[in-house]
């Protein structure tokens, strides 16, 4: 192939994969808005759309309302083109969620298993991946990979977890726990993953703080929809922060780490149960837990102001927490407010997470699905 021939099919290939991600992003819309939206021809928009219907990827689902003129037709991609399973490894269970192409999930399963840095558990990992896919035989094909998250700190470039304090380990190869994985494997941390969660219910240009306030408090942040990651990948350790000077001792071995003040443990042992208990009898009057979640409201109120103060974004309370956060977030944000240097009204930086329940895992199932459209 002559080097003017190669170079217009990669200019007709990046017209086809920028119209395919905008009708991935845009859930539906017509062949007239791809045309607006991408500054593309419309014969080019209809040669494009009409190849990605004949190959499956996209489909016509109906017409808008009439604007006057012709009908535009509905294009959406076809959610089952691809498929891509999440994997979210904590210390004492895995969860494991299968999505579409459109991100819909198509099957959820929680499973005790405590990390055992062994072969049974590799084997296992590998079990239950191959098993969610056997209720899907006729779309096994179609598993564009597996997202793993993991509570640690991943170096994408050499494939290492450099270090986990949570399952107990340090420089662990990412082959090690996909080798009985047989497709490709998509290594996350689970508070970046969690992040990249909400980013599938918010816009794609978002910048926003997350903290995820889990049985350790962890975050990430997002500036313009991509993901801050720091020199070290170690970025946003919001639980090491110190809240309070020579405090409790926290899980690092340091003192007054907001993790010992904020994490999900202190609520859950707080009442000796799981943490669903806690707000259960929180909401039926306990008083011993209304004192324990007054005091927990404040550190996280201080916490947040410090986010906000060294970012200057929105903030957003995930992890085991923030899926009880929504109704008490009235008297925390006046909490923020009144510790707020600018006197912000109403305090709306201050958010509540949309993905309540296994956000690590989606996040985790969302890296395959789009590095399929990436590199479509």
């Amino acid at each position: 192939m002559g080097r003017e021939s190669k170079k217009k099919l990669e200019i007709r290939q990046l017209y086809k994969r920028r119209i395919f991600s905008f009708i991935c992003e845009r859930k539906e819309t017509s062949r007239q808005e791809i045309a607006y939206a991408l500054r593309i021809s419309m014969p080019t928009v209809l040669q494009n759309v009409r190849e990605l219907c004949e190959s499956g990827y996209v489909q016509e689902v109906g017409q808008y309302e009439s604007t006057g003129g012709r009908k535009a037709t509905i294009i959406t991609s076809c959610p089952d083109a691809k498929l891509s399973l999440g994997i979210d490894i904590t210390k004492n269970y895995v969860d494991l969620l299968l999505v579409d192409l459109a991100g819909a999930i198509k099957e959820v399963k929680h499973v005790e298993m405590p990390f055992a840095r062994e072969e049974s558990y590799y084997k296992k990992l590998g079990e239950l991946a191959k098993n969610i896919l056997k209720g899907h035989k006729n779309l096994e094909d179609r598993l564009h990979g597996v997202g793993i998250s993991v509570p640690g700190i991943v170096d994408e470039e050499k494939m290492i977890i450099t270090y986990s304090h949570a399952l107990g380990f340090r420089n662990l190869h990412c082959s090690v726990l996909s080798q009985y994985i047989p497709w490709p494997a998509y290594f996350i941390n689970d508070a970046n993953a969690a992040i990249m969660a909400e980013l599938h219910y918010i816009d794609n240009d978002s910048t926003m703080a997350y903290l995820s306030l889990s049985n350790s408090v962890g975050g990430a942040v997002i500036i313009n929809g991509e993901l801050y990651k720091g020199i070290n990948q170690r970025s946003c350790e919001f639980g090491h922060m110190r809240l309070i000077p020579h405090g409790k001792e926290c899980y690092c071995g340091q003192l007054g780490c907001l993790d010992a003040y904020c994490s999900a443990l202190v609520l859950s042992e707080a009442c000796g149960g799981p943490l669903d208990g806690f707000f259960q009898k929180l909401n039926k009057g306990d008083p011993e837990l209304k004192k324990v979640w007054e005091t927990y409201l404040k550190n996280l109120a201080v916490a947040v102001i410090n986010l906000r103060m060294a970012f200057d974004c929105d903030i957003m309370l995930g992890g085991y927490v923030g899926g009880y956060i929504e109704p008490y977030l009235p008297e925390l944000r006046i909490m923020v407010g009144n510790l707020d240097t600018f006197g912000e009204n109403g305090v709306s930086f201050l958010k509540a997470c949309k993905c309540k329940q296994k956000a690590s895992a989606f996040g985790a199932a969302l890296q395959p699905i789009n590095d399929f459209i990436n590199h479509f």
